[in-house]
């Protein structure tokens, strides 16, 4: 069973699609396109107003990869432009999702310059603990509206709106080593994106917009945005951070002199990134075109994350899995549903005649009790419940056999053994070591140090009510320890 994934990368100056078809074998990357909106071939005036913004721009390029694209069926992901989004890094006395997204407005209203209840707000866990901290990407609902309308248009539903370039992050963070930190730019025409991974969690996601035009000016100003950035999360984490590397995705800049310029300050080495060499996730090409990794990489990442399970901010909405197999194999549930129907009837079935036949084995054994209830009782006419009423007959002829004179009360083991233990002292050098009871007497022996004890005990013992004629059958002197052994003999 395979699936198709949609990916479209919404960037300030182009837009990044990728389709790939996700199955057991592995993932094939079908399609990639990438459409600068310099490239966008607008309506003319004659034919219809003219696009005048970035929004029908967004439209126009999105209907150019709809009709190269076979899209019908796919599950789509969307990311949107930097110049939308907006992060800040919260700290919250809790780890529960739900009780996070109650406070986040009231958290988030005093640090942002417009209206809380204008905004779309989601959030990405860093530390779950008793002070979780949280990284928040905040949107305005306007724009989210008129990037979905858009989409509508061309029947697309997407199941993942996330800001630009963060499923990248999420994918390197995923794919790096555990003990790895860097920090990670994204790059578009006007927009660079910075990110810091510690430990294999995004911590700080920040957005800087720059209308400099020459790209070494653009890379010095890029190399200070990475300061600022460093000095942010040394801040807010009270602990250094000394990345082991900077992973840089996009074009805008000069390369050369920005590796320059931070090897020079940080001493930290630069590595492009190619999102098909890094992220594992048995992918191949279908066509002989090349992985376009300058533009591609978010959009890659974008499905990688989706097949890998990797959870992103949604500004969509929660990521409902349900509700996406739902729709996609809801006829084969149905399908299932009715066989599995229909073998639950046959089960009923099968439980209904063995019930039919067991009640029909009991109504049998209850004529046989009932009539042997007649044959051992003729006198008894009414028969209600043959064995209660034939236990109680039973019962009562019982009674009516047994002895009904005085019978008196039995004397406890237990109970003469605390009456003679009561009536020698402890301070008296007496062991007991043997007690053998009969029907009406028994035999206690033991040992002590003089004969004098031996009656001293028998005469403390006599005083008793339970003990009747109480014999020394025996008082003899063990040379071999010096004590007396003694055995009494006693009536009860």
């Amino acid at each position: 069973m395979s699936r198709k994934i949609f990916s479209l990368d919404i960037r300030d100056d182009a837009i990044s699609a990728l389709l790939v078809e996700n199955s057991l074998k592995g993932n094939r990357i079908q399609a990639q396109m990438h459409i600068p909106f310099s490239d966008v071939t607008l309506p003319t005036p004659e034919t219809s107003q003219a696009p005048a913004n970035k929004l029908d721009r967004i439209a126009e390029a999105i209907g150019t990869i709809t009709r190269q694209m076979n899209v019908t069926g796919a599950e789509t992901m969307v990311s949107i432009l930097p110049e939308y989004v907006s992060y800040r890094n919260l700290q919250v006395p809790f780890k529960d999702r739900k009780k996070i997204r109650q406070v986040l407005p009231f958290e988030l209203e005093p640090v942002l310059p417009y209206p809380i209840d204008d905004l779309i707000i989601d959030f990405k866990m860093i530390r779950p603990a008793e002070k979780t901290d949280i990284l928040v990407s905040v949107a305005k609902a306007s724009e989210i509206k008129g990037i979905l309308e858009i989409l509508k248009e061309f029947k697309i539903e997407p199941y993942l709106l996330t800001p630009g370039s963060f499923s990248s992050v999420l994918c390197l963070a995923e794919f790096s080593q555990a003990d790895s930190d860097f920090i990670f730019v994204d790059l578009d025409g006007k927009y660079a994106t910075v990110f810091t991974v510690v430990t294999g969690r995004v911590h700080i996601a920040r957005s800087f917009y720059s209308k400099i035009t020459d790209l070494r000016a653009k890379a010095q100003k890029l190399s200070d945005n990475i300061f600022q950035v460093i000095a942010a999360f040394e801040s807010l984490f009270l602990m250094d951070f000394e990345p082991s590397k900077i992973l840089i995705s996009g074009t805008g800049i000069d390369l050369e002199f920005f590796n320059q310029e931070i090897e020079n300050t940080l001493g930290i080495g630069t590595v492009a990134v190619d999102m098909f060499d890094t992220v594992n996730a048995k992918l191949s090409l279908t066509s002989d075109s090349p992985f376009d990794a300058e533009h591609m990489n978010n959009a890659l990442s974008l499905a990688v994350a989706e097949i890998m399970g990797i959870r992103s901010i949604n500004f969509h909405g929660e990521h409902s899995i349900i509700k996406k197999y739902w729709e996609e194999y809801k006829n084969d549930f149905i399908k299932t549903g009715l066989v599995a129907a229909f073998v639950f009837v046959l089960l009923m079935f099968n439980v209904l005649s063995e019930a039919h036949f067991l009640q029909k084995e009991v109504n049998q054994i209850n004529r046989q009790i009932a009539f042997i209830f007649q044959s051992t009782f003729p006198e008894v006419t009414k028969i209600i419940d043959p064995a209660q009423q034939m236990e109680t007959l039973v019962q009562q002829e019982q009674e009516k056999n047994m002895f009904t004179g005085n019978i008196e009360q039995e004397i406890l083991n237990i109970d003469i053994l605390n009456e003679i233990s009561s009536r020698i002292p402890a301070e008296l050098d007496v062991e007991i070591s043997n007690f053998v009871r009969g029907e009406d007497n028994l035999v206690i022996s033991g040992h002590t140090d003089s004969f004098n004890n031996v009656d001293d005990i028998k005469s403390r013992l006599e005083r008793a009510e339970m003990l009747k004629n109480i014999t020394i059958s025996s008082a003899n002197l063990e040379k071999s320890t010096n004590r007396i052994q003694f055995k009494l003999k006693i009536d009860l």
